[in-house]
């Protein structure tokens, strides 16, 4: 399992004399080996990826490229 993320930032301009302002968001992925050897990049949510660890290993479910979910064994 290996993991990254991806930052995207925005600046927006201020309407009328306001002040301009800037904002980010993130996306994270993390990479699983199936029992194929093949690997699968997957996007997870925040919380999701904080508590998964590189070299974790358990039950992957997901339907297409879409992650439902990950169980420890």
């Amino acid at each position: 399992m290996a993991k990254r993320t991806d930052v995207s930032r925005y600046h927006h301009n201020g309407t009328d004399n306001s002040m301009e302002h800037y904002s980010s968001s993130t996306w994270y992925y993390v990479t699983f080996e199936v029992e194929s050897k093949d690997r699968m990049e997957l996007e997870v949510s925040g919380s999701e990826y904080g508590m998964l660890a590189e070299g974790d290993k358990g039950k992957l479910t997901f339907q297409g490229t879409r992650y439902l979910g990950f169980v420890r064994i």
